[in-house]
Formats: structure tokens, C-alpha cells, sequence
């Protein structure tokens, strides 16, 4: 499914739409933005539309493009979602390199977490990075996360395996750092 907008002080995060399919897709084309990400080829603009269409019926997924300045420049959510156990996998993506260092993903990840936590029964939500992603890490530790393990030379980048670093962000910290007013 889709997620609501959200606006916050960089970005705004709203439903994704069918014809952004082919901007999405040329991200995965720039071999700088997938370098520390999971993905590493690019869907052609067909299987995006696919990813959106099936991202708009899953009920265990909740889906968001990112804007800023108002044209897209990434997507965030939350995917693989346990309702009955109340975990999700978290994940976003930054494809337009202009945006990048600029606070973006940290108040994306932040925004959602909010929205997750408030909106919804989920408690933990569990994500990842890739060592050598250092934005990843800092945003996804100043939106809370914490590591709670890693997958050793779980990924082969640039002719090394890297280690994949696991992370969570638990409903219960998260309301100690943020006390609903």
C-alpha cells in the first residue's frame, strides 16, 4: 500500500506515482548511487512499474516517493511487514545525487519511524547497511536505530566482500527520544 504525505522541514514524502517509473529506474543506472546499496542493476522502466503496481496492493508494505523541492528524488518504506509479530524491514533509497548530504534521508527516516510508530501496531522495525555507506549510517543512527548485528562478507562490492550491518529501531526507544506531546 501506498502511505500518506507526510511533510517535513526537506522533504516530502507521498504516494509514488506510475508514470515517476522511469525515473526511478534511471537511478540504478549510476553506478555512484548503487555502490553501497542492495540493488546493483537497474530494472528496466517495465518492472518499475511492476515494483509500483504490486507496492500499491501489498498489505505487508507501505510505500512513499521522496520529494524535495518538489520533484522526486527517492522513495522510502517499510516492507516484509509482520503485522501479527509487528516488525517491518525499512529501506530508502536517494537516487538523484543532488540531494545528497543534505539532511534528507536522516528526516525521511525520522518522519516515517513517527508515522510507523503512531499510525500503526508496528513495534521494531529492522533495517541495514552495507559498510562503506557512511550517509546510511549516520542517518539511520540519528533517526534511532541501533546495530544489532551483521552479516559477514555478506556482499561482493567493487572485488571485496563487504559486511552487511543489521539494524532495529524498537517502538519503546523510540518513544523514550520522542514523548508524544
Amino acid at each position: 500500500m501506498y502511505g500518506p504525505v507526510l511533510r517535513g522541514q526537506v522533504a516530502l514524502m507521498r504516494p509514488p506515482r506510475l508514470e515517476e517509473a522511469a525515473a526511478m529506474s534511471g537511478w540504478f543506472e549510476d553506478l555512484e548511487v548503487t555502490a553501497t546499496i542492495l540493488r546493483r542493476f537497474p530494472p528496466g522502466v517495465p518492472a518499475e512499474e511492476e515494483w509500483l503496481r504490486q507496492a500499491a496492493a501489498d498489505p505487508t508494505a507501505i510505500q512513499w516517493a521522496v520529494e524535495h523541492d518538489g520533484r522526486l528524488v527517492g522513495t522510502t518504506g517499510v516492507h516484509q511487514i509482520d503485522w501479527a509479530n509487528g516488525f517491518g524491514t525499512t529501506g530508502t533509497v536517494l537516487g538523484d545525487k543532488s540531494v545528497w548530504h543534505r539532511g534528507i534521508a536522516k528526516e525521511v527516516m525520522a518522519m516515517r519511524a513517527r508515522f510507523l510508530f503512531l499510525e500503526t501496531t508496528l513495534r521494531r522495525l529492522r533495517s541495514g547497511y552495507l559498510v562503506g555507506n557512511v550517509a546510511s549510517a549516520r542517518a539511520q543512527a540519528a533517526a534511532g536505530y541501533r546495530e544489532v548485528g551483521r552479516w559477514h562478507e555478506a556482499y561482493f562490492r567493487d572485488g571485496a566482500w563487504v559486511d552487511m550491518v543489521l539494524t532495529e529501531l524498537r517502538r519503546e526507544d523510540w518513544l523514550a527520544a520522542n514523548p508524544p506531546s
